[in-house]
């Protein structure tokens, strides 16, 4: 049986790649005063698929003698799987082909650098268009995205506080209430994120019959204020200040035994909460996308270099959701990350990858008196099923679940189906309550 070609298979369908894209509104935007030429690379037959762009037109075609300004280098059984209708993950995104065998020969960034972050949402929607003509697969634009499945009535209600942080200082929190139910919730947000992320589950009327949702943006996030000794660009993030933000929170807004929630940095932190669940009031923890510990072992996630944030931490952190998303909420999730200040997310990510580690801790947490349940999504390439699977292995009493067709943001790429999975869970913690 032949081996798979990157050229074989996109060579009679570069003219149905060039018209998808030079009638693709995003694609326009992306590439408006953006002219750049790059390469898509097999790395182990040397097929190159040269993209030039000029004016925001695209030009393609396979060119092994000119010389691109940077080249998306993969091997051709890599290539194969990303071009998959449906991937599996790592495959859905180029950032997971990095991340997972960045170390592996002919896997990698190569020339310009600083050209390659700059044209990050150029590259993407490249391969997703080709993905989306090899498949017949209809190429939707920004504004046929309108339907997203979100209720036209919201109930959800902003207000602030004030809190004293100690290594903040003080500063003006923005949170979020829902619902009329006897128990609490407290969500909280990703790294570089704020509480939109939760809005379509606060809305949710079930949910909201059942509890009382909160959810709030940490300082320097979303719509809270610095605190009075942060400084532009100074934001870090810890442990210890995470978890005092959580616990003031708590008693500012007299929750009683809430049930906490979060995802990624928010699920790791879930875990130090349940550490430490009899002193901060603490009723049951739900980690999603959680780990006992996480190395940072890729070099992409640390550029070094002058970037556009609000681009290149989007299109990054957009690389980790589910390929069965909807393109809508996956430009919600890019929305979210590019409206942030400058260096918040890199602050986050020195608690998510550095600052968390819960190693010979976790078998120390009471689930008699917290309850655990872990979930995490198949296509989280970040903290995988396996590495959550293995942590909740640790924890006497804790259940762990596998959330098929989810990403890193389940709470937001797919609302409607992450609910079946939250509800076992929140029946889980009730019953282990009573108990």
């Amino acid at each position: 049986m032949a081996s798979w070609n990157l050229k074989l298979c996109f060579e009679q369908l570069i003219p149905a790649i060039e018209t998808s894209l030079n009638g693709n509104k995003e694609f326009k935007v992306a590439t408006l005063k953006h002219d750049v030429k790059f390469s898509i690379l097999a790395s182990d037959t040397n097929e190159t698929l040269l993209v030039s762009i000029q004016s925001s037109a695209a030009r393609i075609k396979f060119d092994r003698s000119t010389v691109a300004e940077f080249a998306l280098s993969a091997r051709s059984q890599d290539w194969q799987k990303f071009f998959e209708q449906v991937p599996k993950a790592p495959y859905q995104s180029y950032w997971g082909i990095l991340r997972v065998f960045g170390k592996e020969s002919g896997v990698g960034i190569s020339g310009d650098i600083s050209a390659f972050s700059k044209s990050v949402g150029v590259w993407r929607i490249v391969l997703e268009t080709a993905r989306e003509i090899m498949h017949n697969q209809p190429v939707l634009a920004i504004d046929q995205n309108a339907d997203d499945g979100s209720v036209e009535e919201d109930s959800i209600v902003g207000k602030y506080i004030w809190l004293k942080i100690s290594a903040f200082g003080q500063t003006k929190i923005f949170y979020e209430c829902a619902g009329h139910g006897p128990k609490h919730i407290l969500w909280l947000h990703t790294a570089g994120a704020d509480s939109r992320q939760f809005h379509e589950l606060m809305n949710n009327k079930s949910l909201q019959e059942r509890y009382t949702m909160y959810a709030f943006d940490m300082p320097a996030h979303g719509r809270s204020s610095p605190g009075s000794k942060q400084v532009p660009q100074g934001y870090a993030n810890s442990e210890e200040v995470y978890i005092e933000v959580i616990h003031e929170v708590i008693k500012k807004l007299h929750l009683m035994q809430p049930i906490v929630s979060g995802a990624s940095m928010a699920g790791h932190i879930c875990l130090a909460v349940a550490l430490r669940a009899q002193e901060m009031g603490v009723g049951g923890v739900i980690p999603v996308e959680a780990a006992e510990y996480l190395p940072l072992v890729q070099p992409p996630y640390e550029l070094g270099g002058h970037f556009n944030e609000s681009i290149i931490n989007p299109e990054r952190v957009c690389g980790m959701t589910s390929p069965t998303s909807t393109k809508a909420r996956k430009q919600l999730i890019w929305w979210i990350y590019s409206s942030q200040a400058a260096r918040v997310f890199q602050g986050d990510l020195q608690f998510y990858f550095k600052g968390w580690d819960g190693r010979n801790r976790l078998e120390h947490i009471d689930t008699s008196r917290c309850p655990v349940y872990m979930l995490t999504g198949e296509y989280d390439y970040s903290c995988t099923p396996e590495v959550s699977a293995a942590a909740a292995a640790k924890i006497p009493g804790a259940q762990f679940e596998k959330m098929d067709c989810m990403g890193h943001f389940p709470m937001t790429e797919d609302p409607e189906q992450f609910l079946v999975y939250l509800n076992r869970a929140l029946d889980f913690i009730e019953k282990s309550r009573i108990g």
